[in-house]
């Protein structure tokens, strides 16, 4: 749908069109294990250069209710798993990504303010009888 609410899995497929591509769709069976329990809270902490985004753009993938992703996880860990289709594109996800935040905020000191002003108007267009103007 959006670019931070709801993300389609294009930059997961990126990462899967690699060469180099390791499975590491085991986190979300994980992840969907601990969901609605006091566990469900998840670091994705990482040296730089470790795998970060492209953890981050997994999840946002199969989470994000603003695509079908079924078809890009076919071939995967994850997709044995019993909860597999379960959770699969069924939540609202907001997808940041403070690289793609820096130039359009115009440097560090603006990328807060950037963040709640573009993330606010596309849940206020998601939700527009939920997220009123003020």
């Amino acid at each position: 749908m959006g670019r931070f609410v709801n993300p389609d899995n294009s930059a997961f497929q990126v990462a899967l069109n690699s060469k180099i591509y390791m499975d590491k769709t085991g986190l979300l069976e994980y992840t969907n294990s601990v969901l609605d329990t006091p566990e469900a809270y998840i670091c994705n902490s990482r040296p730089r250069r470790f795998g970060k985004s492209y953890t981050a753009n997994m999840l946002a993938a199969y989470y994000s209710k603003g695509c079908d992703s079924a078809d890009i996880f076919a071939d995967y860990e994850i997709s044995h798993a019993g909860d597999f289709r379960q959770h699969l594109n069924k939540y609202d996800v907001i997808h940041l990504d403070i690289q793609w935040c820096l130039a359009p905020a115009k440097g560090a000191a603006g990328v807060v303010s950037y963040i709640e002003k573009s993330v606010i108007a596309e849940l206020k267009e998601k939700y527009p009888d939920i997220i009123s103007e003020e």
